[in-house]
Order: C-alpha cells, then sequence, then structure tokens
C-alpha cells in the first residue's frame, strides 16, 4: 500500500472479495447519493474505478433498461470479475471496460459521472474530474462519492477492540499519501475541476451489534492493511489477530449491544458551465 499513482490496496482476490461486500454493505448509502444528485432512469453513466462492479449494478439498477452504464478500471481481474457478475446476476445495461481514469473515457458523452471511493487514492482528484468531464454531456452530471476516514468511524459506545480497529486504520492511511478526508473537500474539488457545484450530501451507513457486515467490514479492512500497518511499526500480526479479528469485534459488539459505524460517505455533484 505504498502510495502510488493507482489503488494502493491491491487487486488480489481477498481484496476483490472484501470490495464485493463493501459494495453490498455501502449500496443503500450509496444508492441514495446517487439519486439526491440526479441520475435517473434513461440516463448513460460512467462508473471512474468500477472495481467488482457494485457502484456500477447501483447505477444501473437507478438508470434502468433504457440507460447504460460503462464502469471503467485499471485491473483487468477486477473487470473479469465484474463483467462475470453481470452475467450471474442477468445485468444487461452494463459493461467494463479495461482503462484509465485519467485519461478521457472512451463511450461517451454520458448524463452523468460517478465513482465511490476511488479519488482518494489519486495524485489529483480535481485533473481526473476535470479530464472526465470531457464526456458529459450538456446538462450532466459529476458525482463522486468519496469518504472521512478520521473523525466518523467507530463503535458506539466506545468498545475496546472496536475503538482500537479503527484507530489502527487511521494509523495505517495515514502512512500514505491517499486523501482520506477528501469527502469533506469534494464541493472544492469539483470547483479545481472547472464544474459547477450543485449540492452536496453526506450519510452515514451504521451496522447494529447483530449485522455480520459490520465486524466483517473492518476486519476484511484490517487483513488487506496488515503488510502496511506491520512496515509503518502500527501493530503486528501478533496484535491484530486477523484470522480471529472479526469473530471477537461480533462477540464485543454484541456483549455490548454497540453499533459500529462505517466512516460517513458524501457526494458532491456539479456540472459544467
Amino acid at each position: 500500500m505504498d502510495a502510488v499513482d493507482g489503488y494502493q490496496l491491491g487487486s488480489k482476490p481477498a481484496e476483490l472479495e472484501r470490495l464485493t461486500l463493501q459494495g453490498r454493505a455501502l449500496g443503500p448509502a450509496t444508492r441514495t447519493l446517487l439519486r439526491a444528485a440526479g441520475v435517473r432512469t434513461g440516463m448513460r453513466v460512467l462508473d471512474l474505478g468500477s472495481g467488482a462492479g457494485d457502484v456500477s449494478f447501483l447505477a444501473a439498477e437507478l438508470v434502468g433498461p433504457s440507460g447504460e452504464v460503462i464502469g471503467i478500471e485499471q485491473s483487468p481481474d477486477a473487470v473479469a470479475l465484474a463483467t462475470a457478475r453481470a452475467r450471474q446476476l442477468g445485468v444487461g445495461n452494463v459493461r467494463f471496460i479495461e482503462g484509465d481514469i485519467h485519461e478521457p473515457a472512451p463511450g461517451g458523452p454520458f448524463d452523468a459521472i460517478v465513482g465511490r471511493m476511488v479519488l482518494m487514492y489519486t495524485p489529483d482528484p480535481a485533473a481526473v474530474l476535470r479530464a472526465q468531464a470531457e464526456r458529459l454531456r450538456p446538462g450532466g452530471v459529476v458525482a463522486p462519492v468519496e469518504t472521512d476516514l478520521t473523525t466518523t468511524a467507530g463503535p458506539r459506545p466506545a468498545t475496546p477492540l472496536a475503538s482500537q480497529v479503527v484507530s489502527w486504520a487511521a494509523a495505517g492511511f495515514e502512512g500514505t499519501d491517499v486523501a482520506h478526508s477528501l469527502g469533506r473537500e469534494l464541493w472544492q474539488v469539483l470547483r479545481k475541476a472547472g464544474l459547477r457545484p450543485l449540492g452536496m450530501m453526506g450519510v452515514h451507513p451504521m451496522f447494529g451489534p447483530g449485522d455480520p457486515d459490520g465486524p466483517a467490514l473492518f476486519a476484511g479492512l484490517l487483513r488487506t492493511m496488515l503488510p502496511l500497518l506491520e512496515r509503518l511499526g502500527v501493530a503486528t500480526a501478533a496484535e491484530v489477530g486477523p484470522d480471529t479479528l472479526e469473530a471477537r469485534l461480533a462477540e464485543e459488539l454484541a456483549a455490548a449491544d454497540a453499533v459500529i459505524a462505517h466512516p460517513e460517505l458524501l457526494c458532491a455533484w456539479g456540472t459544467k458551465d
């Protein structure tokens, strides 16, 4: 997870599986944000950094059979997985292509350009949006969804292990140049991209003590980040206990009747003047 121009968490099968879980768990919040941004029936949508395809599938649901979604992704493994999932799910109005989100995407023009937790891994988020906005129809909308990893995650009420996991993850991201608080800056990012902001909204996903997605999300992230945490001296494998972390988190949250909050998802949307 060194700071490089690309997705620092990799594209191995375990990471793609984690992204699929994340996609399902964050689906309701993402759907709310895309609807607020104006993604609707009949649109042609470009999904930046489409990964395993979850945001593309949400957008495909919103635009319906008369619309179309194109997901662009740098990892050929992720493109193959997303394409296979589309076939399995019977989603016919979405397709995935391999490409660089820093270059204007083929297949335009588009009515909407979206992406979830993708710009945070790029060195210049505004430059990405500026390049892709070349493919935007007049009146179309650019609506990135990002997060703020620094202030909003954790258990309510506080529990020791869950609080420690959030602290480890935050320290790991601090050790990279990932823009981990980009969500709260999206209005300014749109302006820097030459776009006119129209609105902004945040949704805070939370998982109750009996919801397995909360422990699975946080344990999965720590497993992915473990080599980085060890390299930075944040935590060792013995301290994290990755093989039992998910079960221990679930047990702790259930015993405390605690909700665990995922970092807030934020979306700002805008258009070309």
